[in-house]
């Protein structure tokens, strides 16, 4: 591929890319899932940093799925199964197994966890840098502060409608292929084409705790029936969770350019902060 453009309205990575969690999980009950994690790990671990000689923060130090009933536990060794089927190492372990993998976790309430060794977590402004840095080096021009206003469409002899270029506050592109990452504000960007993307903003809460003695090294935790995350962070922890009744974000859910706001972090109020404290008791 030649010719390709990257527009961002204001920084790489001033959105929310900055502050994400940089979580990645091998395992997904999709078998296309799972090849795309097997290829962005192989891009994220290795090969970026072959290609440009830039470290993507990559930190494999492991991923460990809770099972808190015997449903999700079944689950997770189905999981195990497909894992097998595309070189994807896992392990479903007991709660005696659990405790000596993560002693300080709470094990009595648990059926088990499924362990996978090589899930890690990368820095997601580090990354996100050096897959610009392999761009440019290919030929792709990433041009900053360059907001798009507008989408050109036409309809073709059968009534589709395909597009025609792409208007920016510095000019326009002329270009048949147009590919939303937008993100946040991919439904503003979809509307531009007339084309309606099923995405909606919403406050996100995470914390991260002072420093803990003996958690170095852990692997990340994931509580699906609890919605809850665990990254590890140096020798604290970053956790994060979804809440069953979110705040919408409407200054993006209304904003009809993608031109509203910055580094799109928030300060939390304490209960969004503490919605997931019974199911952070484990830990």
């Amino acid at each position: 591929m030649s010719g390709a453009v990257l527009l961002e309205r204001e920084r790489l990575t001033s959105g929310t890319t900055w502050h994400t969690a940089g979580l990645l999980w091998q395992l997904r009950p999709s078998d296309v899932e799972v090849e795309l994690l097997a290829h962005t790990r192989r891009v994220v671990s290795r090969e970026l940093e072959e290609e440009t000689g830039l470290h993507t923060g990559w930190i494999q130090n492991g991923g460990l799925f809770i099972a808190s009933n015997r449903q999700r536990l079944d689950e997770y060794k189905r999981l195990m199964s497909l894992g097998k089927a595309y070189g994807v190492e896992s392990h479903v372990l007991s709660p005696a197994e659990t405790k000596t993998l993560y002693p300080l976790m709470n094990v009595d309430d648990l059926y088990g966890t499924l362990y996978v060794p090589h899930d890690g977590t990368m820095d997601p402004a580090g990354t996100c840098s050096t897959l610009a840095r392999a761009a440019s080096a290919r030929g792709a021009q990433v041009i900053e502060n360059c907001p798009v206003t507008g989408i050109r469409v036409w309809t073709d002899d059968f009534g589709v409608r395909r597009v025609a270029g792409v208007e920016t506050q510095h000019g326009s592109i002329q270009t048949p292929c147009v590919v939303n990452c937008a993100g946040v504000w991919a439904s503003a960007v979809g509307r531009m084409a007339g084309v309606k993307v099923p995405l909606v903003a919403m406050h996100h809460a995470y914390v991260v705790t002072e420093r803990i003695e003996g958690i170095q090294n852990m692997p990340n935790v994931r509580d699906h029936d609890a919605s809850v995350y665990l990254r590890l962070q140096g020798d604290a922890l970053s956790v994060g969770g979804y809440e069953a009744n979110p705040i919408f974000w409407e200054e993006a859910v209304k904003s009809k350019t993608g031109a509203a706001g910055g580094l799109c972090l928030k300060t939390s109020t304490v209960k969004g902060c503490t919605v997931h404290s019974d199911d952070l008791r484990r830990a």
